[in-house]
């Protein structure tokens, strides 16, 4: 899961720097690369935790959307989506750290554990061996857990 956030933190660094330009080539007009630069101010954004200064673009947009008209070819539209895209993206990237710093937790007490349970397995193998006419039961595995665990 860590490898994950890896992979979105690479996408949203190097998504603008490919898409932008193939979308400015596409339209003919060269003015559509701002489009990074409005990209990586929503990556700023968002990674300063300024949420609200966010508004002020959203809301000049939707003044000159309400002004001019709303058109998809628009600089405007073009560099609103940029901006969003960019707030989005590592939002998502943040998103996928939180959740696998939180359900996969790589401490010192769960790897000490993870060590005592192995212990633990190679001596239940070790007393299979030495003793193999007698079946595992509760009571033995509380004795191996307890020898293991509280030494």
């Amino acid at each position: 899961m860590k490898g994950m956030f890896k992979i979105l933190t690479f996408f949203y660094i190097i998504f603008p720097l490919v898409v932008v330009p193939y979308m400015a080539a596409r339209a003919g007009n060269w003015f559509y690369l701002f489009g990074i630069v409005c990209y990586y101010l929503g990556v700023v954004l968002m990674a300063v935790k300024q949420k609200i200064i966010f508004m002020i673009p959203f809301i000049f947009c939707c003044w000159f959307w309400y002004t001019y008209g709303f058109g998809l070819h628009d600089y405007v539209f073009f560099l609103f989506i940029c901006m969003s895209a960019g707030a989005l993206f590592y939002q998502l990237a943040e998103n996928a750290e939180s959740f696998a710093k939180r359900t996969l937790p790589e401490n010192k007490e769960t790897q000490e554990y993870d060590l005592k349970i192995e212990e633990m397995n190679e001596k239940v193998e070790q007393y299979k061996k030495t003793h193999p006419a007698i079946k595992i039961t509760p009571e033995i595995m509380d004795v191996i857990r307890n020898e293991v665990f509280f030494k």
